[in-house]
């Protein structure tokens, strides 16, 4: 019987681990941390798909390459890239963490999206 009871704990503890899993992954999403204001609010700045800055001097980010992007991002991040908009970088990707950063530059980098 008692390892009925121990069976019993490892299948609840998987199906509750199945549970989160989802959770997870949807913290991790590209598209939902690229548009989200409270997580730096990449979108306010540089529009959808990032092809659409509100100002010409930001520049257009959809369609770089994965690898470009996250090393830029995380340059800010690491307050290791200072150019004429280092601030406001190094402010949006301070709440990232590094897995954040990759989902964000796979989103942008792996969309169909249109320069304007």
């Amino acid at each position: 019987m008692k390892w009925v009871k121990k069976a019993l704990n490892i299948l609840a503890a998987v199906s509750l681990l199945s549970m989160a899993s989802p959770v997870f992954a949807d913290a991790l999403s590209g598209e939902q941390l690229y548009k989200n204001p409270g997580r730096g609010g990449c979108i306010n700045c540089h529009g959808e798909g990032g092809n659409v800055p509100v100002i010409p001097l930001y520049p257009k980010i959809g369609g770089q390459t994965e690898m470009y992007l996250f090393n830029q991002m995380m340059d800010y991040k690491n307050g290791k890239r200072k150019n004429g908009l280092y601030m406001t970088m190094e402010t949006a990707m301070k709440p990232f963490s590094e897995e954040e950063v990759r989902a964000v530059a796979k989103y942008l980098a792996e969309g169909e999206w249109p320069i304007k």
